[in-house]
């Protein structure tokens, strides 16, 4: 749910020049990054910690928020194709739904193996989609600055 935050960010630029914008998605991206850098802190912490997912739990948590991501992301559909701010969000918002699928994919694995690596590695997975897409925002919002009028520096 923190790249729930992140798209906060990028829709805050909607009114707002072409740089702002490409500083909105950055921010975003930054933040996406971090949040991919810790989501893979805390795998190998549970790693070398121990861990006891509760699989059910898991399944219940992430469904519900599977329904409600996967509703968002087909509103932001035609912002998949946008602005790089809108891009931003519709990326954070498909993140949510794969890791959402995943988490659920993980509490099935552990129910049916009694065991948490399926956790540790599909943790270890979204963390690694996460941080592919953050670097991949951050990559168009640096082009998406670059390629802005300079009139349209200022906010």
């Amino acid at each position: 749910m923190f790249a729930d935050a992140c798209a906060y960010i990028a829709l805050a630029a909607w009114q707002r020049s072409a740089f702002f914008k490409a500083q909105a998605a950055a921010l975003s991206g930054a933040v996406l990054l971090l949040l991919g850098i810790g989501t893979l802190g805390g795998a190998v912490w549970r790693l070398l910690m121990g861990s006891h997912p509760e699989g059910v739990w898991m399944i219940v948590v992430a469904f519900v928020a599977f329904l409600v991501n996967s509703t968002v992301l087909r509103l932001l559909r035609r912002f998949s194709r946008g602005e790089v701010h809108l891009r931003a969000t519709w990326l954070f918002t498909r993140v949510d739904v794969v890791a959402n699928l995943a988490v659920i994919l993980s509490g099935g694995l552990v129910l049916w193996l009694g065991h948490p690596a399926p956790d540790l590695i599909i943790g270890a997975a979204i963390a690694l989609y996460i941080l592919k897409e953050a670097l991949g925002i951050l990559r168009e919002a640096r082009e998406a600055r670059a390629s802005a009028p300079t009139s349209s520096m200022r906010p």
